[in-house]
């Protein structure tokens, strides 16, 4: 296989100039007289706005200093693409006007010379509040004395919605088995290693404004930018190149970017502002924070009869534009990889005076695979089945694709239409050596494994573009609509475009993240890189190559069907040279060639339509354990991650992204949680609070590969993106829970609220021993 190929793995294209400190990330960016900001936040939870006194600030030298009544664009509606019908409203302001909803939330906007002075000038904005009451947690929101936060929000619901199949009531009453127990998922922070971060430039001559933003969906972000500060969408350029990090986090349009334009556009000057870490923690988007009760019912031979929910997020105090579909993600996906043939799972959105959530890594999938997978493992021991067996019998078979979930999501109906899940399971229960009997030390510490599956769903938010164009000299440029922030896509995208059009890897250069590039993307978010990237750079490339071989058959006097690419050169079928190579065909066709019909340049564009407007797929994660009963205290001796990716652009690049996705989820699972007290004071504000996965807590990660390739692309590539991060929790806890008592269920409660601390696992442990 050469370097050329699809399937291979040559190095990145991108990490050379990463490692020498050639990134080109928001805060990089240094413009003539540029200025610098800095926010004035809410430090209440809820309260009304009594009175502004900017005149300190202006006093002291702040050259502009931006409230809500400043703002000519602040009752204006964001350009949202998807809103799903049941929201009662509850978007943010872009500056809070006279009531402020959580601890981070923006009053006031300062500019001066620098940040420091900035940061400076902010500290002597006035702000009288007159403390509200606060809604602190799901529970305080559902109360019938509960304050409201907003007026269309009925009793603190901010959106409630469901989905059904058959009868579940009859069909649970009729069971000859039955679990159910609550869930918590606790509420986490994406926290990518760049903050947001924005330049706004705005040209007063032409009317036109370019921002460069830390972002991962810069056409959404231009068309909210030209709606709201009335400009026109051709006259707003921005520019993403070199993101670093987002899980999510910066998959929508946020009210700091449009303030610090408006900033510009006043000033005719450059503004930047760039998030620190304390306003990342309060103010950027968290998400997760879903309690479950669940209950499913099985017959005699353990086959599942029915499953009945209620899914309760804490959606915080607004909802942003894609606020809810972490509900609707987890809510859609709680059946995972198994036939339910009844299902009634009713879904909750309730408002608190937190940050707002929004997505994160999976978005919904981990959330809907822990309750699921955990009590999975309860009812196994209830019934006395291994917990393997349990998932094997109730699994979609082959035979019974493609399979109809019976859930809507996002406007479309989920549906399985390949793989081959009990194989997989298999795969990773034999590579892992995972085990169902429990090894107990001289000293007490027990040693135990636990298994989770979990659904991936990639390529959601259909279209993508791509742009393909070959040089005098042979060199092709590939552009796409996406963003990257570190996924690997200027690799993977070469390589997709060497194949199909026949030349050199090493030829082929990418460029994304800016919405100069093509005239429509997306961006990378929802594992959709390669599956409607990528095949967006097939079409384009399988078009470019069909335009290159009729003009090097009109210059050969021969026939098309006779010729190929290889290496760049045009070869005829029995591959002799023909002495012609795509430059030359390029200059043909070009200005003042002989075959010039009116283009600049040999190049095509195409938008990738995918007929089904998302991608399946399954991943199994087995873990073991260490516990020490005594204390609570437990470790990961292994860890094995089964997967089914569909055909690999990259296999270094697919290995990478699962194994830090189980790194990620691994952490999220142990360690990460954001803390409120019962007044909503965010209580993990730092990095010393909030805990993440470090290195010393990571066991070797390995990978057992399964291929099966979707038919819902022509690349037969799936998402993997998220599936590292999916069945990362269920696996630790059910491995936990096995430790604690390999038969009996009922103890496992504290185990069932994450993240797993050891004073949750040691509560579980003496619940076992009563």
């Amino acid at each position: 296989m050469n370097r050329n190929s699809i399937g291979s793995s040559p190095l990145r294209k991108e990490d050379n100039r990463l490692l020498l400190g050639r990134g080109r990330f928001v805060d990089n960016v240094h413009l003539d007289r540029m200025l610098q900001g800095a926010f004035v936040r809410s430090p209440m939870a809820h309260a009304r706005i009594r009175s502004i006194d900017v005149s300190a600030a202006l006093g002291a030298g702040a050259l502009c200093v931006l409230t809500a009544r400043d703002l000519p664009f602040n009752d204006k509606p964001w350009a949202v693409r998807y809103w799903h019908p049941s929201v009662r409203n509850g978007l943010p302001k872009f500056l809070a006007i006279d009531r402020v909803r959580y601890i981070g939330e923006p009053v006031a906007f300062v500019v001066a010379g620098d940040r420091y002075e900035a940061e400076d000038l902010a500290a002597l904005v006035n702000v009288e509040y007159e403390p509200l009451p606060v809604v602190a947690n799901v529970d305080a929101a559902l109360a019938a004395e509960a304050p409201s936060l907003h007026e269309e929000w009925i009793g603190n619901v901010a959106a409630a919605f469901g989905h059904s199949r058959g009868d579940a009531a009859g069909a649970l009453a009729a069971s000859a088995h039955r679990v159910r127990r609550r869930f918590n998922f606790g509420r986490q922070i994406p926290l990518p290693l760049e903050n947001r971060g924005v330049v706004a430039d705005y040209d007063a001559e032409r009317d036109s404004l370019t921002v460069w933003l830390s972002t991962q969906v810069h056409y959404n972000v231009r068309q909210n930018l030209a709606s709201i500060l009335d400009l026109p969408e051709y006259q707003v350029r921005v520019i993403a190149e070199d993101v670093g990090g987002g899980f999510g986090s910066k998959s929508r349009a946020y009210p700091e970017e449009i303030v610090v334009s408006h900033a510009s556009r006043i000033l005719r000057r450059p503004v930047k502002w760039i998030e620190d870490r304390f306003e990342n923690f309060q103010a950027t988007t968290h998400s997760r924070g879903v309690d479950t009760e669940i209950e499913i019912g099985c017959d005699g031979d353990g086959r599942l009869t029915a499953l009945k929910a209620l899914v309760t997020v804490d959606v915080g105090a607004y909802v942003h534009t894609s606020g809810i579909i972490t509900a609707e993600v987890a809510s859609a996906h709680l059946t995972n990889a198994y036939i339910v043939p009844n299902f009634q799972i009713d879904v909750r959105c309730v408002g608190t005076n937190k940050t707002p959530i929004g997505t994160y890594r999976g978005a919904g999938q981990p959330e809907a695979v822990f309750p699921m997978e955990c009590i999975f493992d309860v009812m196994a021991k209830q019934i006395g089945l291994s917990a393997a067996e349990l998932r094997r019998r109730n699994m979609v078979r082959p035979s019974d694709l493609p399979y109809l979930v019976g859930t809507s999501l996002l406007g479309i109906q989920p549906t399985f239409e390949s793989g081959d899940f009990s194989a997989l399971l298999d795969l990773a229960a034999a590579e892992s050596g995972y085990s169902e009997n429990v090894e107990v030390r001289a000293d007490g510490v027990r040693v135990a494994w636990g298994l989770a599956c979990g659904i991936e769903g990639g390529g959601f938010v259909n279209f993508e573009t791509a742009q393909i164009r070959i040089d005098a000299l042979g060199n092709v440029s590939v552009q796409s609509g996406m963003t990257s922030q570190g996924q690997g896509q200027t690799t993977t995208y070469a390589q997709v475009c060497a194949e199909t059009l026949g030349v050199d890897f090493d030829r082929v250069s990418v460029r994304m993240g800016d919405t100069q590039l093509v005239p429509f993307g997306r961006g990378a978010f929802a594992s959709r890189g390669a599956i409607l990237g990528g095949n967006a750079v097939r079409g384009a490339a399988q078009a470019l190559r069909a335009s290159v071989l009729d003009a090097a058959a009109e210059l050969l006097k021969c026939d098309a069907s006779g010729l190929h690419i290889a290496g760049g050169l045009i070869r005829r079928a029995s591959g002799e040279a023909t002495g012609l190579s795509i430059g030359e065909v390029a200059r043909a066709v070009g200005p003042g060639g002989p075959l010039y019909a009116g283009q600049p340049a040999l190049e095509t564009q195409h938008v990738y339509s995918a007929e089904q407007p998302a991608t399946y797929g399954l991943s199994v994660h087995v873990a073991k354990v260490e516990l020490d009963p005594r204390t609570g205290f437990f470790r990961l001796l292994d860890y094995l991650v089964g997967h089914d990716a569909g055909r690999a652009l990259n296999p270094m690049i697919v290995e990478g992204q699962i194994v830090g996705g189980a790194a990620e989820g691994i952490g999220g699972a142990m360690f990460s949680e954001i803390v409120y007290d019962d007044e909503a004071q965010l209580l993990t504000g730092t990095l010393a609070d909030y805990l993440v996965a470090t290195a010393p807590e990571m066991p070797r990660i390995r990978l057992a590969h399964m291929e099966t390739r979707p038919t819902t692309n022509p690349l037969g590539v799936r998402g993997i993106g998220e599936g590292g991060v999916i069945p990362a929790a269920a696996a630790i806890a059910n491995a936990l829970a096995r430790a604690i008592d390999p038969r009996r269920a009922g103890h496992e409660g504290p185990l069932f609220s994450l993240p797993l601390k050891p004073e949750r696992v040691f509560s579980a442990c003496r619940m076992a021993q009563r």
